[in-house]
């Protein structure tokens, strides 16, 4: 698990896959003095980081879910976190290789993104923005202005 400093918006991203783990911090290295990515290798480890924020901590502005994960999968973490109070409007995104219209309708029931993972790195500019679009608009803004 990578750490984290308070002062950037915080992406928490939970994959398994380390190349995954990878290009998406790669993506997301233009916005990096707004945006700091905190990675965690199951959804287990996701609900611990953020049951370990206290109540003076930000909450992340965006949560990234692999939807398969060992120990505990994407959609099990977004059941869970829509469950507890503090992280029920986290904005959350399912970012999977499914391109099943089951998992999409899972992500809307729980009102989360669904993005599906790109064959190219070249296409992952476009679904970082595709990310941040799915922040806050306060924090869009201030990423998207940093960055123009």
């Amino acid at each position: 698990m990578t750490k984290y400093s308070p002062q950037r918006n915080i992406v928490l991203y939970a994959d398994d896959d380390a190349d995954d783990l990878q290009l998406v911090q790669d993506a997301f290295s233009e916005y990096a003095r707004e945006v700091e990515v905190v990675t965690v290798n199951d959804g287990g480890q996701a609900l611990r980081f953020l049951q370990s924020l206290n109540e003076f901590d930000p909450l992340p502005c965006l949560v990234i879910l692999d939807v398969n994960m060992p120990i505990m999968d994407g959609k099990s973490v977004l059941r869970e976190l829509r469950t507890i109070e503090r992280y029920s409007d986290v904005p959350v995104v399912l970012f999977t290789t499914s391109s099943l219209p089951i998992d999409k309708s899972f992500a809307e029931k729980y009102n989360a993104g669904f993005i599906t993972k790109p064959l190219h790195f070249r296409q992952m500019e476009q679904i970082t923005d595709e990310f941040i679009s799915h922040c806050a608009e306060e924090v869009r803004r201030k990423i998207q202005n940093k960055n123009s």
